[in-house]
């Protein structure tokens, strides 16, 4: 039989995967005893005593070495030279390959520092605009999933104490906070909720949970603070439930869920307490879009209740503050809740209240008051009303008299120039005659108007044939 020199020997082995290699070793060492004996757990012992890979070192150098200095260009824009994300990726993947060997070896710490480490490196990275200017980046190269199931598998480890494991949990958290959290489909979330829940007893859970929420601010400590209400409301502790209520009043999405919770038990005196507390701390704190909504909540609360008199007043107010359609819902809202012989006082005190709506000739207000026929108001309203007045005569002119349509379209004559800028091109020239189409269709005295304009017009440019093509779209 031939010899076979070591370097094939070597070359052989070095093509062969570890699965494949400890097939081999298996199959062999069934008909060979002492080499079984010999292997028997020195793989493991090996790698635990030798295990010097320095993982910080090696994931500063992927980043280093793959990524080009930035280097800022003073011009129209500032923008960064871009970084070949692709090769960081690839480095990174080969390094959590590695780390998954400590794991193997005894170490699971390692492990976990290594895939804390490629976190913080990743996040760094975005925070300072490398990332999230750029288009062309894949997600895959920050190897945010690898990097958790890199933890997973070190959680796994029986090396692993119950102090590491919360401390992990904690740090896992803390990624929340980061933007790069929207960028990876693991479930970190649920890993932290199971090593807890099989690590710690109910009230040390809620210890927990209490803890993030004293420490956190904003949208995160309201998500905190309601799965801590979820949780108390599964464990059938109410009155803890209430209790954090009453401690956190100033959280709105906690609000909501103890105001469906009463609502639930029939307990409608605290509905409506909760509910006008809620609009008070919203207007103390300036948030008049919560405002808004704690009223729009209340009204829902009270038409369900059949407390018809409280939800007209209540749209009073909401009218008072509403622009456009939303005025007009609560106009017809609250004509729908009152009786028929309070309505004209009611209206009146409503249509006083909402100033804004008075300047614009368009407004609900005019709507409102075609509705209630009232054409003598929608006539003063049109006439003293400051802006959008050729909008409003294309839809209400055929309710006036003539005179009245004449002395309306005489307010807009001041509305059309005299003359036409040195630099109008087309465009503004086809709006021009887009106006004065509206104008003409409006009725007979905007027809006038409109026909005089455009004499006007034609005899001050007739050197202009892009306005004279424009203005003969006209229809007079």
């Amino acid at each position: 039989m031939a010899k076979v020199s070591p370097n094939a020997v070597d070359k052989l082995l070095s093509s062969i995967t570890d699965e494949e290699l400890r097939a081999i070793v298996r199959s062999y060492a069934l008909t060979h005893p002492a080499m079984c004996k010999a292997l028997k757990g020195e793989p493991e012992k090996s790698a635990s005593n030798n295990f010097t890979f320095d993982y910080s070192a090696e994931v500063h150098r992927c980043f280093k070495h793959f990524m080009k200095t930035p280097r800022w260009e003073h011009d129209w824009r500032e923008q960064p030279e871009y970084l070949d994300w692709e090769e960081v990726g690839k480095a990174l993947k080969k390094v959590i390959k590695h780390a998954e060997l400590s794991i193997k070896a005894e170490r699971p710490d390692l492990a976990v520092e290594t895939a804390f480490l490629i976190l913080e490196m990743d996040d760094r990275q975005y925070e300072e605009d490398y990332l999230n200017e750029r288009e062309d980046w894949d997600t895959a190269d920050l190897c945010l999933d690898e990097c958790f199931e890199l933890i997973e598998k070190a959680m796994d480890s029986p090396k692993m104490s119950k102090k590491e494991k919360l401390e992990i949990c904690d740090r896992l958290e803390s990624f929340h906070r980061s933007e790069l959290s929207e960028y990876t489909e693991y479930d970190f979330q649920g890993l932290i909720d199971s090593v807890r829940g099989s690590l710690l007893t109910v009230d040390e859970h809620l210890a927990v949970m209490m803890r993030n929420l004293r420490n956190e601010s904003g949208w995160r400590q309201s998500s905190i603070a309601c799965e801590i209400w979820d949780y108390l409301i599964e464990l059938g502790r109410t009155g803890d439930a209430e209790v954090l209520f009453r401690e956190y009043p100033q959280i709105d999405a906690l609000r909501v869920k103890y105001i469906d919770y009463m609502q639930s038990l029939g307990r409608h005196e605290d509905v409506m307490r909760a509910v006008d507390e809620g609009i008070k701390c919203s207007q103390k704190q300036g948030l008049y879009g919560l405002v808004h909504q704690w009223r729009e909540r209340k009204l829902q609360i009270l038409e369900n209740r059949k407390d018809f008199t409280a939800a007209a007043s209540l749209c009073q107010e909401l009218f008072a503050d509403a622009h456009g359609s939303e005025a007009l819902k609560y106009y017809r809202k609250a004509k729908e809740l009152v009786e028929p012989e309070r309505w004209p006082a009611l209206r009146d005190r409503m249509l006083s209240k909402n100033k804004t709506l008075q300047h614009y000739a368009d407004s609900a207000l005019a709507e409102i008051y075609k509705e209630e026929h009232l054409l003598d108001r929608l006539y003063n309203h049109l006439l003293y009303a400051r802006f959008n007045l050729m909008d409003a005569l294309s839809r209400y002119a055929r309710l006036f008299s003539v005179e009245q349509q004449e002395r309306l379209v005489a307010r807009l004559e001041k509305e059309f120039p005299v003359s036409v800028g040195y630099n109008s091109n087309r465009k503004d020239y086809q709006a021009l005659a887009c106006r004065l189409n509206t104008l003409a269709r409006t009725c007979p005295a905007g027809k006038e108007l409109a026909a005089k304009v455009v004499n006007g017009f034609r005899t001050k440019y007739p050197n202009r044939p892009a306005l004279m093509e424009e203005l003969a779209k006209v229809i007079l």
